[in-house]
């Protein structure tokens, strides 16, 4: 498991199934989760974050995306796991547009190799970010 420990509160995962359904579940679950840590962050980006992580290891990979939320009141720290190697980049292309979205409305974003796939990573606080209002 790679999530970061400097992020307090406890530390749940779901697995989002491989159908159409995924990404609503997600959502479902990420609701649920926010309202149980006490997130005092803006919880619909959390949600649209989260789902265009799921929807694009659903769309890139093969394999059941594993979501992992760690956090609470003031931080949160969001993990897609995939069986994908394939990292992903910022792209401006048709199709292209999620990765800047998660750019946009988190602190930090990375992802790392991890057991012959990878986790997307990004970090969220209840804080405004810089520039914004």
């Amino acid at each position: 498991m790679t999530v970061d420990l400097s992020v307090s509160g406890p530390v749940v995962e779901f697995s989002a199934p491989i159908d159409r359904g995924a990404a609503g579940l997600a959502r479902d679950f990420v609701r649920k989760t926010l309202a149980d840590l006490g997130y005092a962050g803006d919880h619909s980006d959390v949600v649209l974050v989260v789902s265009e992580l799921v929807s694009n290891a659903l769309r890139h990979t093969t394999t059941i995306p594993v979501i992992r939320l760690a956090g609470d009141v003031h931080r949160l720290r969001i993990e897609v796991a995939d069986g994908s190697p394939v990292l992903p980049r910022l792209s401006a292309t048709v199709g292209g547009w999620g990765m800047q979205l998660i750019s946009r409305l988190t602190n930090a974003w990375g992802a790392v190799p991890d057991r012959g796939g990878k986790v997307v990573w990004c970090e969220m606080s209840a804080e405004a970010l810089p520039g914004t209002l």
